[in-house]
């Protein structure tokens, strides 16, 4: 058998030029890049950064490429190592299956690697096995069916290799036999052992097929190596729904990502991954035309997956299904990828949504308006919080989780961005956050401080928002003076929200809350006798006023940052913006 030790031993050497000699660079670049010839080169636009005209070089006499642009260069390995993403042996194996020139057991590895090799061929023939069943006029038409009604295309099961595991306990077993041992079947992960009736006893004798009645999802490593599956049932009564493959030495859930083989050809060297919970959400992501969609097989975020994103891109557009498990999962995954230095927005579906039914009803259009509203880390957290509800104050609970957000930080100037961030979002100073997170670095409690600004922000929010609410308990009168100008939805303060509401709607008594009443009391019996409650109404009417002018001011410098690149959404927002400040500056003169 063939081996090779390493790019330094005579063996791998050989190999590597036998597969040099066979891959002219000028034709593995033409299969990415749209190549003219010029004199004794070929020119086009460079694929690793974005140009108009084209300062990109393939010398086929020397068998190099350079941009004269951003300075990109090497040899046909380089050129596949850069666009694959993938390592120097890596690469050399993809140029050597191309070339059909047979890839050298890696010696390193020793006995292992032969192991790798043998179930790489048996989770081949299982795939091969899966598709060719589904494929089947019988056997695969109740498969076709619900791929069918899923609207998954022909050429889209082609492209991701989707196979069926028929009904019955040993179809694949015996369709391998032969071929595959059955010790190998099983650490592979395509067949169990039959046991006794007690758990955890002795093999009874033979084995019977792990995935029976199900859609197959082949998974496919950088390369197209096909590592496991992920399996559908196809019956209501087959659980659990979502069956992967074990752990095996070839496949680890938590360094995998679904799609990424097909993905990182198609994103952009700066652009953005997004990254989904299911299979199905990244196959139809790309049937789509967005093909920039990987999945994490149904978990939160692992940092192993987290470093292999960071390898292809540099930003994540983090997208799980529009429920609160979806949301919890992608607050989990929020602190995984920030620690890893990627730049994260966070699309949020609607309930009951998900990436695949998003794209089935609207078209690649339903993502890209979702997308163009996406959240920053700071904002979702301040959403989430805000609707999964809990004892205490919402906001302590928002600058909590970013400040642990903080924590999982490992650059400083990140860090910095990000409070600065939560300061604009959550009206706490940014130095209220470092110190908590300080404190949080320590061992000891983040706590204090944060709820000793909480309590400061809520003093300050009551003490106008009481002023305007005593006024009107002291003079019904005035809420004519202001009824225009604010509302119930102006009040931040839960108590004062409640009491403010009952008092436009004309309610008699006191209000049926506690808090509310009880504040109405609080309000009613400190009041001074000698004062213009009305005239106090309309200074505290127009402190509110100034506020929620403020607020939406900010709401659309948010949102022409996320939406610069269209102009007329752009001249819009800048003309809504100009408005609200002239606004201000109207009421700071009177």
């Amino acid at each position: 058998m063939n081996t090779i030790g390493g790019r330094g031993t005579r063996g791998a050497d050989d190999w590597v030029e036998r597969v040099r000699a066979a891959s002219d660079i000028v034709e593995i670049v033409r299969e990415s890049v749209g190549l003219k010839r010029v004199g004794r080169n070929w020119v086009g636009l460079c694929p690793f950064h974005q140009e108009k005209t084209g300062s990109f070089s393939v010398n086929a006499e020397r068998q190099f490429y350079h941009c004269f642009s951003c300075k990109a260069g090497g040899d046909v390995f380089k050129f596949v190592q850069e666009t694959e993403k993938v390592g120097f042996l890596e690469a050399v194996e993809l140029l050597s299956r191309r070339a059909g020139i047979a890839v050298p057991e890696r010696r390193g590895a020793g006995p292992e690697r032969g192991v790798r090799a043998r179930l790489e061929d048996a989770l081949e023939a299982a795939a091969t096995a899966y598709e060719q069943w589904l494929g089947d006029p019988a056997i695969g038409a109740e498969a076709r069916a619900y791929l069918d009604r899923r609207g998954i295309t022909r050429e889209t099961q082609r492209a991701f290799r989707l196979g069926l595991a028929p009904a019955g306990w040993e179809q694949l077993t015996q369709r391998l036999r032969g071929r595959v041992t059955d010790e190998l079947l099983v650490q592979a992960g395509l067949t169990v052992p039959r046991r006794s009736p007690d758990e955890g006893g002795p093999p009874r004798g033979g084995h019977y097929d792990r995935f029976r009645n199900r859609l197959m999802v082949p998974l496919q490593i950088p390369g197209g190596t096909v590592v496991g599956f992920g399996a559908r049932a196809l019956a209501a009564e087959d659980q659990p729904k979502y069956l992967n493959s074990p752990e095996t030495p070839l496949y680890h859930k938590s360094g995998f990502l679904f799609a990424l083989d097909q993905a990182r050809r198609r994103v952009e060297p700066d652009g953005e991954m997004i990254v989904v919970e299911g299979y199905f959400d990244a196959i139809a992501l790309h049937q789509a035309g967005l093909a920039h969609a990987v999945a994490t097989s149904g978990t939160a975020l692992t940092t192993e997956q987290a470093r292999l994103l960071k390898r292809v891109v540099a930003r994540v557009a983090l997208t799980y299904d529009g429920d609160a498990a979806g949301r919890d999962a992608m607050m989990r995954s929020l602190g995984v990828l920030l620690g890893e230095g990627l730049a994260v927005s966070v699309v949020d579906l609607p309930q009951g949504d998900d990436p695949d039914t998003l794209v089935r009803r609207g078209g690649t259009a339903a993502w890209t308006a979702l997308r163009a509203q996406a959240a920053d880390p700071v904002e979702f957290v301040h959403r989430h919080v805000l609707r999964a509800g809990g004892s205490g104050d919402p906001r302590e609970r928002a600058l909590q989780a970013v400040v642990t957000l903080g924590a999982a930080v490992q650059d400083p100037i990140r860090v910095k961005l990000l409070f600065e961030r939560a300061e604009q979002v959550l009206g706490i100073a940014e130095s209220v956050l470092h110190r908590a997170l300080a404190l949080k670095k320590t061992g000891q409690g983040a706590e204090r401080p944060l709820a000793a600004a909480v309590r400061e922000q809520r003093r300050q929010e009551q003490s106008i928002e009481g002023l305007l609410l005593q006024s009107i308990l002291q003079a019904p009168a005035a809420l004519d003076a202001v009824r225009d100008e604010v509302g119930p939805a102006d009040f931040r303060d839960p108590a004062c929200a409640t009491l403010a509401q009952w008092l436009w709607s004309a309610g008699s008594g006191f209000p049926e809350d506690e808090a509310a009443a009880a504040l109405a009391r609080e309000l009613s019996a400190s009041a001074a006798d000698e004062r213009d409650w009305e005239a106090e109404a309309r200074g505290a009417a127009r402190q509110l006023v100034v506020r929620r002018l403020r607020q939406h001011k900010h709401e659309r410098e948010l949102e022409l940052r996320r939406s610069a690149a269209d102009p007329d959404t752009e001249r819009r927002l800048s003309q809504e913006i100009y408005e609200i400040a002239r606004s201000l500056k109207d009421l700071s003169s009177t």
